[in-house]
């Protein structure tokens, strides 16, 4: 594994370039080229930056929670948003400060290196794996060393663009396995199937299953077969088609899997990629049991322990909420953050007593399954975003606070300001992406409206597109949506069920 110093002395090409982009000597295109490589981009209006924090499979322990709050005090900044790729963005920085951040980040074992550009991202793994009762087993532990080797060979493979690298421990599929471009899923064997080329953004697919029981000490075999197959075959020439999901088209799914084998038999040929890591530890506590009513604490699979739930609402948690958690735990050194990519945050390894306790320390978050619904950075931030769905959800949560809409009335969506999908909205019950359409002869900003979209492992679909909504008219089409379910006398889902199947003509009067 490649030292922090490694990654240290890389960082003066990203000085380099941020100073001549803050100077007006870079253009925003060759300062993303360069920039997207440490995990940093400019925000929308060229005056400030952001950088990414990997993650890897959502775990945060205790001294990188520290170091995020000391951050946020240094640079004056007020909140962090958690992403679907479970990671930790933060925002409104200088590129210097960008640079200090970058070095330090390494000293607590936190990379942003690869965080952007044409790089293996964040490698995901589902964020309770190992403590959610019910699970196949934990893949965390093959999913960090996929990390680490993918970090190695980063700096030493040019990709025709970014790899998304997961691990499912169960069928809820929290981390979309089945339609990545890479995806371990685990099965009750304790063995993995292998899924490839799927993706959401533009023309969405669901993965190709690839290999069937595969031993997890082979796993570093096949996320190094897919990066020599996507090198070979990716698109270098024209990013828009320049994804895994394209290659299929080029190759037909029977080509790609040949193609994909080939290189993997290669590797198997050879050796020297097997793994068997260490499984993680959990405490040992006694039972203490939670009072009645504190629905945000959940028992773990090991006897005696609980995880508490926060869910920010669009994903951005104020720092005040990070120093209680923090303060909350100080005294349970096997406590532990874990990062969902639907931007919540599970505090773990605690007793009985403990829950309670950082049950209070974090309130204020989401209460409502719709309140936590999914949303990206939004186009107020993002330089890609056309729409801003960060603050549209925030709008929409505050319509329905505001109308006591009953909290099972509403589902949870997805909302994304472009077409990338970084909520994920494809797969929503109900799905926004921002768009613009013309209507009556006049362009109108919208969100385009997706529904009946599903991410469970087995049950996969992508939502039907059944028209936009108008950016001024999302909030009062949600309220609308609540209280006709609300009028049923029926929780969503029991409604959703029946007469609410056809969503299209439920929410056609708000549709363009």
């Amino acid at each position: 594994m490649k030292s922090e110093q490694f990654y240290k002395d890389r960082i003066p090409k990203f000085v380099d370039a941020e100073r001549k982009f803050f100077s007006g000597e870079m253009n925003a295109k060759e300062f993303k080229g360069i920039s997207g490589g440490f995990g940093s981009y400019a925000q929308k209006g060229g005056e400030l930056a952001m950088i990414r924090l990997r993650m890897c499979g959502g775990h945060m322990d205790q001294d990188k929670l520290r170091f995020i709050i000391d951050t946020c005090d240094r640079y004056g900044l007020k909140w962090v948003h958690t992403t679907t790729c479970e990671t930790v963005q933060l925002h409104n920085l200088g590129g210097d400060e960008i640079a200090a951040i970058m070095e330090e980040a390494l000293d607590h074992g936190i990379n942003t290196q690869g965080g952007g550009g044409d790089n293996p991202r964040n490698v995901s793994a589902t964020s309770v794996s190992g403590v959610e009762p019910g699970e196949y087993f934990d893949v965390y532990p093959y999913a960090k060393a996929a990390e680490s080797y993918l970090l190695d060979i980063m700096t030493e493979v040019k990709m025709p663009r970014k790899l998304k690298v997961t691990f499912s421990s169960s069928p809820r599929n929290e981390t979309h396995a089945t339609f990545r471009d890479l995806g371990f899923v685990a099965r009750p064997d304790g063995l993995f199937d292998v899924w490839s080329a799927g993706g959401l953004g533009n023309n969405p697919r669901i993965g190709l299953l690839m290999a069937e029981a595969v031993d997890p000490s082979k796993v570093l075999y096949h996320v190094r077969a897919m990066v020599d197959n996507f090198m070979e075959h990716g698109n270098y020439e024209n990013r828009g088609r320049a994804r895994t999901r394209y290659m299929r088209e080029d190759l037909g799914d029977d080509g790609y899997r040949a193609e994909y084998m080939k290189h993997l038999d290669g590797l198997l040929s050879k050796g020297g990629l097997d793994i068997r890591p260490e499984p993680v530890a959990y405490p040992t506590k006694a039972p203490v049991a939670v009072p009645e009513g504190r629905p945000r604490i959940y028992k773990q699979k090991q006897e005696g322990l609980y995880y508490v739930a926060y869910r920010p609402v669009a994903g951005d948690i104020p720092v005040p909420v990070l120093k209680s958690i923090r303060d909350a735990i100080a005294d349970i050194p096997e406590a532990e953050l874990r990062i969902s990519p639907d931007s919540a945050v599970y505090v773990i390894n605690l007793d009985g007593n403990e829950a309670v306790r950082v049950s209070d320390a974090t309130e204020g978050g989401a209460d409502t399954v719709f309140e936590a619904s999914v949303s990206c950075i939004g186009a107020t931030i993002c330089q890609q975003g056309l729409r801003d769905s960060n603050g549209l959800l925030k709008s929409m949560v505050s319509a329905v606070r505001d109308a006591g809409i009953p909290a099972d009335a509403l589902p949870r969506f997805r909302i994304s300001g472009c077409v990338s999908s970084c909520g994920c909205h494809q797969v929503g019950v109900v799905g926004l992406q921002g768009s613009s359409k013309n209507v009556d002869g006049k362009p109108e900003k919208t969100f385009n409206v997706t529904v009946n979209g599903c991410g469970l492992q087995g049950k996969e679909r992508f939502g039907d597109a059944i028209g936009a909504v108008p950016v001024d008219r999302a909030a009062e089409m949600v309220v609308f949506l609540g209280r006709t379910v609300a009028a049923s006398g029926k929780s969503f889902d029991e409604w959703y069920s029946g007469e609410g199947s056809n969503l299209k003509a439920v929410l056609a009067d708000y549709l363009v």
